[in-house]
């Protein structure tokens, strides 16, 4: 099996949503939440498309990303797995 936690990100124009794989013995914490907002705010006037690629590139084990403005037209990436 393996394991994901999921992170939500609103930020005026985007929705972000991104999935980090986690270890067997994870245990939930609410505290433990990636501080993206930042780098959105660098990159917001970017496509979805690099929107995501950007996240998934530094986001430690990010593998999925999906980024979706309020209009409701949205990107779903996936790292490639080799």
């Amino acid at each position: 099996m393996t394991l994901y936690s999921t992170h939500v990100i609103n930020d005026g124009k985007w929705q972000v949503t991104i999935w980090i794989k986690q270890s067997a013995d994870f245990v939930y914490d609410p505290e433990q939440r990636p501080d993206l907002r930042a780098l959105i705010d660098a990159h917001y006037n970017k496509s979805p498309k690099q929107l995501a690629q950007t996240v998934l590139d530094n986001v430690l084990h990010c593998e999925r990303c999906h980024v979706q403005s309020f209009s409701g037209v949205g990107v779903y990436v996936e790292k490639e797995c080799c």
